[in-house]
């Protein structure tokens, strides 16, 4: 039997590829919002179609409104969110394409590879009002700012649902071999 976190990983993983001088990198991890999202969509059905199969449910609006708000809710977390980040890195033509996909928009980011200096994994956290929340983002260092941008450039706008410290070093050290930069390691930042 497959194991189910070969599944998850399968579904929602990151994937790197390096074919003929180009490096795509892809990352269906899921945020926080758009796991939460799928979780809720997944619960409500699971209800109605217990319910309806036990005959438990009644069809007034009560049941309708309890049952379809949060669904809609849900789906708008879903089209809303990104499901899907692309980096690709092409030795070639010296470029990087960044996207960013969700069911209603695509952000994409292009520019020169050579302007990356390093590579680095940032621990981040953020405080919530019952836990500390620590979490890593895979950051490239430019060379300098470019008309008003940071020097650093993140590759995921918002930290994904089942983000690790392996899965940030697998696609830093990726990215370091690839473009033959250094790569700093694990740096805290507030």
């Amino acid at each position: 039997m497959a194991n189910p976190l070969d599944m998850i990983n399968y579904l929602f993983g990151v994937r790197i590829i390096v074919r003929d001088e180009v490096l795509y990198i892809e990352d269906r991890r899921p945020t926080f919002a758009v796991g939460a999202s799928i979780a809720a969509v997944v619960v409500v059905i699971a209800f109605a179609a217990w319910g309806w199969w036990t005959r438990t449910i009644v069809l007034d609006w009560f049941t309708g409104v309890v049952t379809i708000a949060p669904v809609i809710v849900a789906l708008f977390f879903l089209i809303k969110g990104n499901y899907r980040e692309v980096y690709v890195f092409n030795k070639r033509t010296d470029s990087f394409t960044f996207s960013r996909q969700s069911l209603l928009r695509k952000d994409v980011l292009e520019g020169s590879a050579s302007q990356f200096r390093a590579v680095q994994v940032e621990l981040r956290t953020s405080d919530g009002d019952d836990d500390r929340r620590e979490y890593y983002m895979v950051a490239l260092l430019c060379q300098g700012p470019l008309f008003g941008q940071s020097d650093t450039q993140i590759l995921r706008e918002s930290p994904p649902l089942l983000n690790t410290l392996t899965t940030a070093n697998r696609i830093a050290s990726a990215i370091s071999k690839f473009l033959d930069i250094p790569r700093q390691g694990v740096v805290e930042v507030l």
